[in-house]
């Protein structure tokens, strides 16, 4: 079948899905209840909590991508048919009003019921585009990572989606994607069946194959993870495969699963000393660090010279900050921020690096910090987690931080007691 008439094949019945009375994933009679065996169970009440039910119930996915792709504020995400758009808003909720989230789908009902439901849902920071999954309309190098849930296997094409996922991430950029994946070759009788294209179900790649595809598009750190495993009678049970392979069920049973697909786009490494240079900032750069710190959804509260000391990778524009207060013997890290088409080169890195040289050198024996976003990172320069109640009280009284950063937010600590000194060459 020709790319063209796929393309049609599956508008048509996702069209049809959207405006009719019963809301579809895998078939025209899967019901919208939570116990649909491809959608059930995979978003929290606390992750759909103030959306509209109608675009909850209306979602065709098989997984739930926003919450295994590890959103930060401030990113730029982009959701690949993105159908009324409950990952779309899920992720601009996740990202912050700092960041942004795309939604691309090829089906005008699903684009007008999206933005229905964006504006139900009054969140900003989301919009939605019209174009095929093969062609995405955004610029090189525009997006942090690539969501996409129950969709790319309905493609034609999946090489060629894959290198335009490729195309539009940024350098360190990462796909997390949820999608059907087989486990052993289908037979003819399944890949010739329509119903089940445009059902998640023949246009299924091997797990070998999807990791193959995605090392010929240049992504690397590739994982494929089993989410969950069908059981195709159930899914015959409830119309979802058509009559002509039922002799075939049994034979298939746990062939067919839902998986995690993550894998990152090589980060591009900025040499410092060439591209930029790590300076203690002045008051001329200040406007500059509030833009920066905005843009990624800090707070500029108690941000100056005057407070305490800020250094900056500076190229020909300042493309990252981090800043330090000092309270006795002890520190404050705050004010982490690199400029978007600039993360993943290693600037977070060497400014980290940086300044804990300076706060050994002035023989601070500890540091603290709070963080809503980057523990995971944090970690890897042996910050540990602790209690809020284990934060110098001068800290949390003194400091703009202790009033601004929310109770949920995470408390780490490092000792720098420990004989232990970056020579910027640690790879991190």
């Amino acid at each position: 079948m020709k790319d063209n008439e796929l393309r049609e094949v599956v508008r048509e019945k996702y069209a049809k899905a959207i405006v009719g009375a019963n809301r579809v994933c895998c078939g025209d009679s899967c019901s919208n209840d939570s116990k649909n065996t491809i959608t059930g169970g995979l978003y929290s009440t606390e992750e759909i909590q103030g959306l509209p039910q109608d675009m909850i119930a209306a979602s065709f996915g098989c997984g739930n991508p926003t919450a295994l792709g590890s959103l930060h504020a401030g990113e730029t995400v982009l959701d690949l048919g993105s159908g009324a758009g409950l990952d779309v808003l899920l992720s601009a909720r996740r990202i912050g009003p700092s960041g942004k989230a795309y939604g691309l789908d090829m089906t005008d009902e699903m684009l007008a019921e999206a933005n229905a439901n964006k504006n139900k849902a009054n969140i900003a920071n989301a919009e939605f585009l019209k174009g095929y999954i093969e062609e995405i309309p955004l610029p090189d190098g525009e997006i942090d990572a690539v969501i996409s849930n129950c969709v790319i296997n309905l493609s034609g094409d999946k090489d060629q989606v894959f290198r335009e996922i490729y195309r539009v991430l940024k350098p360190g950029g990462r796909i997390a994607v949820s999608d059907i994946v087989i486990t052993k070759p289908l037979p003819d009788t399944i890949r010739r069946d329509l119903f089940s294209w445009a059902g998640c179900i023949s246009g299924a790649l091997l797990h070998t194959e999807y990791e193959k595809k995605l090392k010929e598009a240049g992504f690397e750190n590739i994982e494929v993870r089993t989410t969950r495993t069908y059981d195709l009678t159930e899914l015959f049970m409830q119309q979802r495969v058509s009559s002509n392979i039922t002799n075939e069920i049994e034979e298939w049973n746990g062939a067919l699963i839902s998986a995690f697909i993550r894998a990152k786009k090589p980060a591009q490494s900025l040499v410092e000393g060439a591209d930029f240079n790590i300076k203690i900032a002045e008051q001329k750069d200040f406007p500059q660090i509030y833009n920066l710190l905005e843009h990624s959804g800090l707070p500029v509260s108690g941000v100056s010279d005057d407070t305490g000391k800020y250094y900056i990778a500076q190229g020909t524009s300042i493309m990252g900050v981090l800043g330090f207060e000092i309270y006795n013997d002890v520190a404050l890290l705050r004010s982490l921020a690199v400029c978007p088409k600039f993360k993943k080169s290693g600037i977070a890195s060497k400014l980290i690096q940086y300044v804990l040289n300076i706060l050994r050198e002035q023989r601070c024996k500890g540091v603290y910090l709070l963080t809503n976003t980057a523990e995971t990172y944090l970690s890897r320069y042996d910050f540990i987690s602790i209690s809020r109640d284990a934060v110098p009280v001068d800290i949390l009284e003194t400091s703009s931080l202790g009033n601004i950063c929310p109770k949920t937010s995470t408390c780490m600590y490092l000792n720098l007691s420990k004989e232990k000194k970056y020579d910027g060459n640690t790879k991190k």
